[in-house]
Formats: C-alpha cells, structure tokens, sequence
C-alpha cells in the first residue's frame, strides 16, 4: 500500500470510530435527560401554603398606588390549569401571595368555589417575580392604557 492510500485509511478510519464514539454517547446523553421541563407549579399542602402566605405578610409592604392590573406567570397558569384538571368543579382561581424560606416571592393558587370559598384539596405554588402589580410591573405602551 502507498503512503497516500494508507494515510487516506487512517484518515477514514479515525472518521468512523469518532462517529461510532460520539453519536451513541450523544444519544445516551439525550435519552438520560428530561424531556419535558421541570413543572413550575408544585403541589404543596395546606399547611406549607398557610407557612408560605404568613411569612410573605410579614414582611409586605402597604401599596402606596392604586393596583391597574396583575401580570400572570406561565407558572400560575400551569397551577390554575392544574387545578381546573383536577377539580372542574372549580368556578374561579385565587393567588396568595406568600414567601419561601430563602425570602423568595412565590403564589399559592388554589380553586375557588360557586360561593367564593377557597378550594384546598389541590394546592400549586409558583415563583413569581417581585408583586406582579402594574404599577410597577406595567406595559408603558399598550393601546390599552395610552
């Protein structure tokens, strides 16, 4: 065998075992990890969610401006939709505001009934960003309020 035919061997047989190596370990990798992303909802119970929504009242402070309006998270959503799986029974959604141990904002979501009473058999908290609360968290430009 020439120079030139060998090193074109060597050069397609490095080829073949790189393919033969990282194709399978890169399939090994995809099939170990998670398909769907972690939920952002969590079930917790009653007591956690009573612990949650004192500690945030604690520290809350008084809103100094009229509330116009309230983002809703993709988390909340997913909790509410949680809920109305579970429980369609349920005629509306309530999110207490409440604070995890490390002083992190989070919702607790729960389902409301006909009469306006919270629904505690399926309880959700979610992370939130800061109150939610336009004003501050406000879309300055929506056709809506301009």
């Amino acid at each position: 065998m020439e120079t030139t035919q060998k090193l074109n061997w060597y050069k397609k047989l490095v080829i073949a075992l790189t393919i033969s190596t990282i194709v399978p370990t890169t399939l090994l990798l995809m099939s170990l990890s998670p398909s769907a992303p972690s939920p952002s909802a969590s079930s917790v119970s009653q007591e956690e969610a009573r612990t949650l929504i004192l500690k945030y009242r604690q520290s809350a402070a008084a809103a100094e401006t009229p509330v116009n309006a309230i983002r809703i998270e993709a988390g909340q959503l997913e909790a509410i939709n949680n809920i109305a799986t579970a429980n369609p029974n349920a005629k509306g959604y309530r999110m207490y505001y409440g604070e995890d141990a490390e002083g992190a904002a989070v919702s607790v979501v729960v389902g409301v009934n006909d009469d306006g009473q919270d629904m505690t058999e399926n309880i959700y908290s979610t992370a939130r960003k800061g109150s939610n609360l336009c004003p501050p968290v406000c879309d300055v430009t929506s056709p809506l309020t301009n």
